[in-house]
């Protein structure tokens, strides 16, 4: 169930999708992807609560005792399902030719037939991947992405080897440049003094304007790439749905940092109930209390959603404690509560008011009941409105 749940999840995180297949975007609208098992709907059908699944996806999710839809968690059983023929005619009109069509093959087929016809197609034998150590100096290549695949996992070492030669290489021409920059030899001044130090200052002069630009550009990119990183961060925090995934790495050595300072407390990344919903994080500290226990308590935000959402929040938050057997899970549900400031619209970053436990869980028993995997601890918290 869970893996369904986190899959679920990237579905909507997901605005633009890469089709793994031939690497192209893949332009269908969200409604031909069904959101468990995130690719073309096979055998579509549509809930009572108006979603669509896979015919085999959604009956093999309500097998697993899972008595509700996946989007919204209303309650949903097999006789609410219903046939989608008009989306289902939808993806077999919507064909596309081969990518072996450069090559020669001219077949078109629909999405859900794609996988097949490339199995079996004549011309697949011409497509070929290269390995993606190539830079390095790698020169394998295949004409699936598995065998790439199988090929990075048994020739590691080597991998790894091509890795430090070029990493000495580089280290290497950038210590020779360096050099050659710092020292010039300053003119005879027994010769045209003046004329031939002119001359030399001329060229040095060149030269640094050139590792001025050069190192312009590098400053360049460097800045668009963390503008990157950032602006992915912000749509995954904004399409997750209301589900925040918090892997507390480090976890012993922040509960003795915790111990040692009792002021000091970890705050998780932000997250949002919608594109245009509630922003919220989560916070742990030791207990003021009980000095075994930790404390969780969650936390809303002030965003540029704020003026036209509906104030004090109303809302269920449910929060699971992830174990490695997943039949183990620690859940609790609690409701929002209206006359608490917590739930009141955020006038700092960061609410000063949290809502949650101040005992969630006791530091000895999470670590003798297998709660801490590789010394992290896994939670999820979701927030709904009601």
């Amino acid at each position: 169930m869970a893996k369904s749940m986190s899959r679920r999840v990237s579905a909507q995180e997901a605005t633009i999708m890469v089709d793994v297949k031939t690497d192209e975007p893949s332009q269908h609208e969200s409604r031909f992807e069904c959101p468990i098992c995130i690719y073309w709907l096979n055998e579509p059908v549509l809930t009572s609560c108006g979603h669509r699944f896979c015919k085999k996806c959604i009956i093999s999710w309500l097998k697993n005792k899972n008595n509700c839809c996946p989007i919204d968690n209303k309650p949903l059983t097999e006789n609410d399902l219903f046939p989608d023929n008009f989306t289902r005619r939808e993806i077999q009109n919507m064909r596309k030719l081969c990518p072996n069509s450069s090559h020669g093959c001219q077949i078109s087929t629909s999405p859900l037939e794609m996988d097949s016809h490339l199995l079996e197609c004549s011309f697949r034998e011409r497509v070929t991947v290269e390995c993606s150590f190539r830079q390095c100096g790698c020169t394998f290549k295949a004409n699936t992405q598995s065998e790439i695949d199988a090929h990075v996992q048994d020739d590691m070492v080597s991998h790894l080897n091509l890795l430090m030669t070029a990493f000495k290489q580089n280290i290497s021409f950038e210590f020779k440049s360096i050099e050659e920059n710092k020292l010039w030899d300053a003119p005879n001044k027994n010769t045209n003094g003046t004329e031939d130090l002119l001359k030399v200052l001329y060229e040095r002069i060149v030269v640094l304007e050139q590792q001025n630009r050069e190192k312009d550009a590098q400053i360049e990119k460097l800045t668009k790439d963390m503008t990157k990183v950032c602006l992915v961060s912000e749509i995954e925090a904004r399409y997750s749905g209301g589900v925040l995934v918090w892997q507390i790495t480090q976890f012993n050595s922040k509960v003795q940092a915790m111990r040692s300072d009792p002021n000091k407390m970890y705050y998780s990344n932000e997250t949002f109930t919608s594109p245009h919903g509630y922003r919220y994080c989560a916070r742990i500290n030791i207990s003021p209390k009980r000095k075994d226990f930790i404390g969780l308590h969650i936390h809303l935000m002030r965003s540029d959603n704020d003026f036209h959402l509906d104030w004090p929040f109303r809302g269920r938050i449910k929060i699971s404690m992830i174990h490695r057997n997943l039949n183990e899970t620690k859940h609790e549900t609690i409701m929002s509560k209206p006359d608490i400031l917590a739930f009141h619209r955020p006038t700092q970053k960061i609410s000063p008011r949290g809502f949650g436990f101040i005992d969630y869980a006791n530091i000895d028993e999470l670590v003798d009941k297998g709660f801490i995997m590789m010394d992290t601890l896994s939670l999820k918290i979701e927030l709904n409105i009601v």
